[in-house]
């Protein structure tokens, strides 16, 4: 009896794969209570919504107040169209700028108004809107209240420039900050006087209990939920942002290094809101501007880089909330009081959703009870900043233990990052979920704040803890690695970089000099930002991202991530185990590859009876013979012996076997050695293209082929997979791709990896192993 005759019971199992549960199942874990799609659906049908209530001949959305904030509420419209994604050159947006165009900041005199006239400008089409943006700054500065205003709280902003003995108010006064954020991103600079005034007055406005109100804190007004996310969110942006602390850099030499960054009045913000955060209401008012309030939220937890306020997932709690509450039919918000009007309300959700969804690029993890993890409050923001620009896309990052965070949380992002000046301090859970989240295919990078030799003493001690296997040990990068050349190119001694190789490509990557210094200077002043050292700081951390991740897109948030359980198991009789096969070369790149496509195969829905541990096995094994499918892949040159190839023979025909291989990352030096395997296998029946018609790509082995999506170093975009196979009995017996399957499936493919992404190659994995059952 054949082996493919025993194998056919599986077929009805794997009949039963869907393309989702495959692609997306939580690996164990409850599904979320809003789904990504969810979400997606809601903006849709509340972009839908907005852009009906346009008025086609002006261009215009009716103004909240006619005659004092004079295009407010359109600007506020066409900033939440544009944040959730509709095109800058859409009939819509076109149609609104022309309008907006019309308008300068003497005409609308209106704080709200010239703010997000000038944060839709910065998020359309900057440089068409250049001096417009600096005529919006110019009014800004000159509405703050001063000192000579003869007002006891200057700093602040009123409704408009008439602010001569009259208090400011929080509310305006985060949005003109806002207004003048957006500028400065789109390359127009406020004052240095306007952003210190400005955080000395939120620093003196906070009150007692660490919250903010409507007035300043002697106006006896109480804290608010919505007015404590305006505090948070103007202290970073005035504060953290625009002063200069006590670090600073001369030359290459960083004085006062990691002292001075910690900011007292944030971190009351933020315990005010984790001790009365709630999603259903502005605390203590209620209804009252609960979706200004929500937006609010998710500008202080995206600037301040915090995902949970308490035990509050803000976002998710947010978007449930939000999806649940959209009218059914219409598409629209509609909130209670001063939010009755579905413009402001569906404007607002909008900003919230589409905004708080952005993707998170790093983790800085929080360690030690000393709180040495944040010497550089900034470093992570600014080079997750400088990276969002570059890429295009609004990136975020967020702050997590490792010691109480799921494996699944921290896989939120491709990239943890950890520094300090002492020896990083991690329970034993936090070193388990370090590795976990590793083998799942997450990225490790870090740096000994000040250049610390306690750190470093302590950082490669913690790697051996993680890595305790004699392959995986922390060396000095290649001259050749191609995180040097990654975005920009950099020669291999410019700075001191270290990494560990796991499977396909380096997984940890350290320095035993300052970065995170020279990140957290990076956007404070003229002098820092022109400073060679930052600049060359600030290319080696783009590069280390940009390897990392391949350039590739992080998933929103509410994507649930994939968690594996690698445990061996005891297979069942007559379930389909796979065999990875031992040659003379690096048999075991990836590790991780059969076990991840196993697992994705036996989830539930999906019930297939599989072994997720492989058999590691040489060819001339008399276990060879339970395990119809071989699986083997390098890097380097493979070799056998005549006994093996002999060995080997049978076990294909006439055994019935089928041999699966793939070049890790497209190695020239394994394919030329795949193709003299073949050759000496079967002389006479060549290694031939699989062609594009063959069943094995469509639907009658399971999944259609036809997109298949390839990594950027393989030249992108879509297309059937280059597959080759050798013919046995009418029956493709040996099926090899020169392109990466393997390390894909682990998620370990690099930078310059030439294959196939995650999804894809678990298709085509999935395919073949069902093809080999076919009788």
């Amino acid at each position: 009896m054949s082996h493919r005759f025993r194998f056919r019971v599986v077929i009805g199992a794997l009949v039963g794969l869907a393309v989702g549960s495959a692609m997306g199942a939580a690996g164990g874990v409850a599904r979320a209570a809003v789904t990504h799609e969810e979400v997606e659906r809601a903006i849709r049908e509340g972009v839908r919504w907005l852009k009906k209530q346009q008025n086609l001949d002006t261009g215009a959305w009716k103004d909240y107040v006619a005659n004092e904030a004079r295009t407010g509420l359109s600007s506020l419209v066409t900033l939440a169209l544009l944040t959730a994604g509709e095109p800058v050159d859409s009939p819509a947006i076109r149609a609104s700028l022309d309008n907006l165009r019309k308008w300068g900041p003497e005409q609308l005199d209106s704080t709200y108004a010239v703010a997000l006239q000038t944060m839709v400008y910065a998020a359309a089409d900057p440089k068409r809107d250049f001096q417009r943006i600096v005529a919006n700054v110019t009014w800004l500065e000159r509405a703050q209240i001063v000192p000579s205003d003869e007002v006891d709280w200057p700093g602040s902003w009123t409704y408009n420039l008439g602010k001569r003995g009259r208090r400011g108010d929080n509310s305006n006064t985060q949005y003109a900050l806002l207004g003048l954020h957006a500028a400065s991103e789109a390359g127009v600079q406020a004052k240095p006087a306007v952003w210190n005034l400005a955080r000395a007055y939120w620093e003196g406005a906070q009150r007692g209990d660490g919250g903010w109100g409507y007035f300043h804190k002697q106006q006896d007004q109480l804290s608010t939920s919505s007015m404590t996310a305006a505090g948070i969110s103007s202290l970073v942006i005035t504060g953290l942002r625009r002063y200069q602390g006590s670090e600073e850099i001369h030359g290459e030499a960083i004085q006062n290094c990691g002292k001075g960054t910690t900011n007292i009045n944030l971190q009351r913000g933020i315990a005010w809101m984790a001790n009365r955060f709630q999603v259903g209401q502005n605390f203590p008012t209620g209804q009252s501007w609960r979706l200004y309030f929500l937006y609010g939220v998710e500008r202080a937890g995206r600037l301040g880089g915090v995902r949970f306020f308490g035990d509050h997932d803000w976002y998710r709690e947010g978007a449930e909330a939000l999806v649940h509450e959209q009218d059914k039919l219409g598409g629209y918000w509609k909130g209670a009081v001063n939010e009755g009007d579905p413009l402001i309300a569906t404007s607002f959700a909008l900003l919230f959703l589409a905004k708080g969804r952005a993707p998170v690029l790093v983790n800085k993890l929080r360690h030690g009870p000393r709180g040495d993890w944040d010497n550089d409050a900034d470093d992570v923001r600014n080079i997750v900043n400088l990276v969002s620009q570059d890429w295009k896309h609004l990136l975020t990052w967020q702050v997590v233990d490792p010691g109480s965070a799921s494996v699944q949380d921290m896989l939120q992002a491709p990239i943890v990052f950890l520094n300090g000046h002492q020896a990083p301090e991690f329970s034993d859970l936090a070193v388990h979920n370090l590795r976990d989240y590793v083998d799942q295919g997450g990225f490790i990078v870090a740096d000994a704040c000040c250049g610390r030799p306690e750190f470093d003493a302590g950082f490669k001690k913690l790697m051996k803890q993680v890595f305790p296997e004699e392959a995986y040990q922390l060396r000095p990068l290649s001259d050749d690695h191609p995180v040097w050349r990654a975005k920009h190119l950099l020669a291999p001694n410019a700075y001191p970089l270290m990494g560990i190789e796991h499977g396909c490509r380096t997984v940890v990557i350290y320095s035993q000099k300052d970065l995170s210094c020279f990140w957290n200077q990076m956007d404070r002043t003229d002098r820092d930002r022109k400073n060679p050292a930052v600049g060359l700081a600030t290319k080696v951390g783009q590069n280390i991202i940009d390897y990392a991740t391949g350039r590739e897109l992080p998933a929103d948030k509410l994507i649930v991530r994939e968690v594996h359980d690698f445990k061996a198991d005891a297979p069942k009789r007559g379930s389909l185990r796979i065999a990875k096969l031992q040659h003379g070369g690096d048999w075991n790149i990836a590790p991780l590859a059969v076990p991840n496509l196993m697992e994705a195969l036996r989830k539930p829905p999906l019930g297939f009876d599989v072994a997720v541990s492989q058999k590691d096995l040489a060819p001339g094994d008399p276990n060879l013979i339970y395990y119809p499918f071989l699986y083997f892949h390098g890097r380097a040159a493979a070799s056998f012996s005549p006994e093996d190839l002999d060995a080997l023979r049978k076990h294909v025909d006439p055994g019935g076997g089928t041999i699966f291989a793939d070049a890790a990352c497209g190695s020239p030096g394994f394919d030329a050695s795949f193709r003299r395997f073949a050759a000496e296998l079967f002389p006479n029946n060549p290694l031939i293209p699989i062609p594009k018609d063959d069943e094995l790509f469509s639907e009658k082995v399971y999944f259609n082929l036809k997109d298949a999506q390839y990594t950027k170093a393989a030249g992108g975009g879509k297309d059937y997979p280059q597959l080759e196979g050798v013919k046995i009995n009418g029956h493709w017996s040996i099926i090899y791709s020169k392109f990466d399957i393997g390390c894909a499936l682990e998620r370990h493919s690099g930078l310059d990896c030439k294959g196939y992404v995650y999804e894809s190659a678990l298709r085509i994995a999935a395919n073949v192993v069902i093809y080999s059952t076919l009788p």
